[in-house]
């Protein structure tokens, strides 16, 4: 008998637990993650009696470890992690792609305008064989060169590598993404790292470079939004409408967005976060309203590096996540 009311009590805290109020919404330290906190703090989901809770994820194994648990409801991730969970069949779908341009390449080289001024130049290039690197060998291809002879491409493991050989004058050009861009920028022109490091300055855009490439609009699908499991299509509408919001704000209000994200993660100057609200490119659409986009771009991931996506195009119920 007693073993009968534990498992019924068992049972009873686990349905309490997993309906408690709180979406709770995991994200990396990018900009895709920053207008959470805008959410939180103006408690945008209370009119559906739903409190917000962010979790940090530092690395796509955290990630998987978290939706293996059913420990979150939404997700801030790169899309190509988010199609390559979902033709692995986790339960993740779309619902919607706020950032389409965060990658630059940064050089103390006021005269580099183009990739094509970079060509037999060295540049440093983090987490090899990730989506940057490969955008960026995609666009040498498709300007009609070899990244592998024609340009020196050097991997480091992770930004701040990349950051330290900049500063420390053992490297010219650096392939980064917001707001690791910012908070570079920051350090160089702060004492004492400026007395030491190169003036660096913002050269080559590669979302411009892959519309010139591809004739198309200059921008990428990079960084989107995902429900996990069977979240209610309110929940999700709801949702949505709120992060838009709060990213507009943080559009409009900068500095007041540099300062709330910061507190949330510390490790992101507010000046950095500041700077970069206004360099990422930043465009709120549904998961419907960014298919086609979406599919086009990753068509020409699966041809130059397929295991990103987990192989395949993801089918429509991939954007099915916004409730339509």
């Amino acid at each position: 008998m007693k073993r009968v009311l534990y498992s019924l009590f068992l049972v009873a805290s686990l349905m309490y637990a997993k309906d408690d109020g709180t979406i709770r919404v995991a994200g990396p330290v990018a900009s895709i993650s920053h207008p959470i906190f805008k959410m939180i703090d103006d408690d945008m989901l209370k009119n559906i009696n739903k409190k917000i809770e962010f979790r940090l994820w530092q690395n796509p194994d955290e990630l998987r470890a978290m939706i293996l648990k059913k420990e979150i409801d939404f997700v801030a991730l790169p899309t190509n992690v988010a199609a390559n969970l979902y033709n692995k069949n986790q339960p993740i779908k779309l619902t919607s792609v706020p950032v389409w341009g965060i990658l630059e390449i940064v050089s103390s080289d006021e005269a580099i305008s183009s990739l094509e001024d970079l060509k037999n130049e060295e540049i440093i290039v983090p987490f090899r064989a990730d989506m940057p690197d490969i955008i960026l060998q995609v666009l040498i291809k498709k300007l009609g060169y070899d990244f592998k002879t024609d340009y020196k491409l050097r991997y480091v493991p992770t930004p701040p590598d990349a950051m330290q050989l900049l500063l420390l004058r053992r490297a010219k050009h650096v392939l980064l993404a917001e707001p690791v861009t910012s908070m570079i920028m920051r350090k160089t022109g702060s004492f004492p790292i400026s007395v030491v490091s190169p003036t660096l300055f913002r050269k080559v855009d590669l979302e411009k470079e892959w519309g010139r490439a591809f004739n198309i609009k200059p921008r990428i699908p990079l960084a989107g939004l995902a429900s996990l499991g069977e979240v209610e299509k309110e929940v999700i509408k709801e949702f949505n409408e709120a992060y838009e919001r709060a990213l507009l704000w943080c559009i409009e209000n900068p500095k007041e967005a540099g300062e709330l994200v910061s507190k949330g993660i510390p490790s992101l100057t507010k000046e950095a976060i500041m700077d970069a609200f206004t360099h990422v490119k930043f465009d709120f659409k549904t998961a419907k309203d960014s298919k086609n986009e979406l599919n086009d771009f990753f068509e020409i991931i699966l041809e130059h590096e397929p295991k990103l996506i987990g192989d395949k195009i993801p089918n429509d119920e991939f954007y099915s996540g916004e409730g339509n």
